[in-house]
């Protein structure tokens, strides 16, 4: 089981590194860019590259979202399903309803509306902070 963590194009350096350091302790988390052109069909592509037995999860501000531990808890129901789970973020545009009705669950990071770019690293931590949490190790202070 993998966390992949689908995007639209290149970003900052330090975004890059950002994730490139959660990548480092969560070693099943890839990041897979998705070509953003043509702007109609990025987000078939984007649900084309998941396939069609991963588990897709929106991030968009209307979703559901997750304390810390109910995230750990997720992760874990996620990982007894034995299937990778595509987390997808859009761009400044982001996702329309019919893309996020296709959705397996559409998790809010915030009800703020975030730049997507930041949105990656905040994404990488909280599978971090989940992934520390379901070890038992001290990362996480509740």
């Amino acid at each position: 089981m993998k966390y992949r963590l689908l995007v639209f194009g290149n970003a900052p350096s330090w975004v890059d590194d950002g994730v490139r350091e959660y990548s480092k302790r969560i070693p099943n988390l890839s990041i897979e860019r998705v070509a953003g052109k043509p702007v109609r069909t990025r987000t078939q592509r984007m649900y084309a590259t998941c396939g069609n037995r991963a588990i897709r999860v929106y991030l968009d501000k209307s979703g559901q979202s997750f304390t810390s531990e109910s995230l750990a808890r997720q992760c874990v129901s996620w990982e007894r399903r034995g299937q990778d789970v595509c987390l997808l973020i859009g761009d400044d545009v982001g996702f329309t309803g019919e893309d996020l009705e296709s959705a397996d669950l559409v998790w809010s990071l915030s009800p703020l509306t975030l730049p997507h770019q930041l949105t990656r690293i905040l994404v990488c931590e909280q599978l971090y902070r989940a992934h520390t949490i379901n070890l038992g190790q001290a990362y996480h202070r509740s």
